[in-house]
């Protein structure tokens, strides 16, 4: 796993004592142990054709980076399959990237009710926008945001109202040594260049399901060089005379975790951050697991549906009755 910086383009010259790497496990999936002397013409032989070798690799309980790509930094989780043979050059795979997401919240206690921000955009004029939530699960589907905007003005007073616009901006904020540079990205946005003049509320939903996973990364606040955050915006613009003002409704921060509302995160959790210093440690790494030999399936014998299983009749003393019946 490596979080990558673009020196380069900080202005910044690599280390020869940086790595970039957070962690590197390796494990032989078949073929004598590593480190084990054995002479060239005892190795075994793998028989051309197609093979199936099982393994299983379970993350610690720590939070890494998310899997991101950025033209100042990136996080990859790649993984490389070799063959290796004696007095060979070692045949390597190409890179197979993998995706991985952090354990992140998504329901905090202070996000249980429904956020409402009024605005009071003329003497006449005044705003009220809600949503039911500030936090949501990335894996939800479909996931979209449900956003109400209320005017609350005499009928003469609407028409000073048009264009209004909504939208869901990803922030970043990288940073390395004195290098700080922060970004917006807007990432899906909702407009009406002419408000209804029949009705004062507006409903509309905010859709994120058309976001690829890579492209939806959860908030992140944890990082050393990469800060992810997210902001729900509701502006409209309001005629003063000849001008027309842009006046912004709502504006909150928004969580994207990976977790189902309410379910929360373990208490052994820990941020990479603070394991810099150990990364040596067996726990602050992957671990390789081999999967047991699957056993014969044990199935109860076949029994009739209104009768009593067979195996429990036998541990019956012979002397009480037993009767069965079905009742609709």
């Amino acid at each position: 796993m490596i979080e990558r910086v673009n020196y380069d383009a900080m202005g910044w010259e690599k280390s020869k004592t940086t790595d970039d790497r957070l962690f590197a496990v390796r494990t032989v999936l078949w073929g004598f142990p590593v480190g084990a002397e054995v002479p060239n013409d005892v190795w075994p032989i793998l028989e051309v054709g197609e093979h199936l070798f099982p393994f299983t690799c379970q993350m610690p309980v720590i939070n890494f980076p998310p899997t991101f790509q950025h033209h100042l930094i990136a996080t990859a989780f790649n993984m490389v399959v070799s063959i290796e043979r004696p007095k060979h050059v070692s045949i390597l795979s190409k890179p197979i990237t993998l995706q991985f997401q952090p354990i992140i919240e998504t329901m905090p206690v202070k996000n249980l009710h429904a956020l409402v921000q009024e605005t009071r955009l003329t003497q006449h004029i005044l705003a009220q926008v809600s949503i039911p939530r500030l936090a949501y699960n990335i894996h939800e589907d479909p996931l979209s945001i449900p956003v109400t905007v209320q005017f609350v003005c005499p009928d003469e007073h609407w028409v000073g109202i048009s264009q209004l616009q909504a939208y869901i901006k990803r922030c970043y904020q990288i940073n390395y040594k004195t290098f700080s540079r922060s970004e917006a990205v807007t990432i899906v946005s909702h407009q009406m260049h002419k408000l209804p003049t029949h009705s004062n509320t507006l409903n509309f939903q905010l859709k994120l399901s058309d976001q690829k996973e890579e492209e939806l990364p959860p908030t992140l606040t944890y990082s050393n060089h990469l800060t992810i955050e997210y902001r729900l915006v509701v502006a409209v613009k309001v005629r003063h005379g000849p001008l027309n003002i842009k006046k912004k409704l709502f504006d909150a921060p928004l969580t994207l975790g990976t977790l189902p509302p309410g379910t929360s995160a373990p208490r052994q959790l820990e941020a990479y951050s603070n394991i810099v210093d150990n990364r040596s440690s067996a726990n602050s790494k992957p671990t390789f697991l081999r999967p047991e030999p699957l056993s014969e399936e044990e199935f109860l014998p076949a029994y009739d549906s209104e009768g009593i299983p067979p195996s429990y009749r036998s541990n019956i003393p012979r002397n009480v009755h037993l009767t069965a019946s079905i009742q609709s």
